[in-house]
């Protein structure tokens, strides 16, 4: 998905910067000096423009922590969505979630309702990762959609640093909905069966295998009988 190759970029630079070698690095980089830092934490050669990006200093020199000093790293991904959030993305998206908040990297998330009755107005999903990451989630709708007025939005909303953000009149999410959604029927749940092999969610337990990844149910044993058959009188 699109938010796993931005985590993978995103970790390429990050570690170039830190005076380590990229596992996205080309296999002729990996023996040379080049995809390593020639200085301490100098970024390797073509990843400065990024690494200012990032850090938002001119020399794409990073620091170890987010939103401290000056030059710090401050990465962030912005995930805009138009659709329905689809069931059999929930582990992917969770995993991404769980692996940007372990690499302090902040997820926005922004959904566009498309206006439509029958249609959601919000992402679950969206909302879970830009808790868990500290981020900023916005759904605009209305007249903020209408022409330019969207632009504005993005720009105002998600464009400010992660240090900058403390100061500034955000949205914030006062309460996020961590119910999964079923696997198989789409509907959130409170209490759900999980496949140990995917961990994908059911609303009910499935009868044979697991539909997402074809492990075999366990079928219960059947409860032997509490009533012990009585030994025969012996007769004296």
């Amino acid at each position: 998905s699109a938010l796993t190759v931005a985590l993978c970029t995103i970790n390429r630079f990050m570690v170039a910067a830190g005076g380590g070698v990229s596992a996205l690095a080309p296999s002729d980089r990996l023996g040379g000096s080049v995809g390593v830092s020639s200085a301490a934490g100098a970024p390797a050669d073509g990843d400065g423009g990024v690494m200012a990006l990032i850090t938002g200093s001119k020399s794409g020199r990073g620091g170890r922590t987010r939103g401290g000093r000056r030059g710090a790293p401050s990465p962030r991904i912005l995930v805009v969505q138009a659709t329905d959030d689809r069931t059999g993305d929930y582990n992917a998206v969770m995993n991404c979630t769980f692996a940007a908040h372990k690499g302090n990297i902040v997820i926005d998330g922004c959904f566009i309702p498309s206006g439509i009755s029958d249609r959601a107005k919000n992402s679950a999903y969206l909302e879970q990762a830009s808790d868990r990451t500290g981020g900023v989630f916005l759904a605009p709708s209305g007249a903020a959609q209408v022409g330019g007025a969207l632009t504005e939005v993005l720009v105002s909303v998600f464009l400010s640093p992660v240090a900058v953000r403390k100061k500034m009149n955000l949205p914030t999410l006062s309460e996020v909905d961590f119910r999964p959604l079923c696997f198989e029927t789409g509907e959130t749940v409170d209490t759900a069966f999980v496949c140990n092999q995917c961990l994908s969610i059911f609303k009910n337990c499935p009868r044979d295998s697991c539909p997402t990844c074809g492990a075999e149910v366990a079928k219960k044993k059947k409860a032997s009988s509490p009533l012990k058959k009585s030994k025969k009188a012996r007769h004296a």
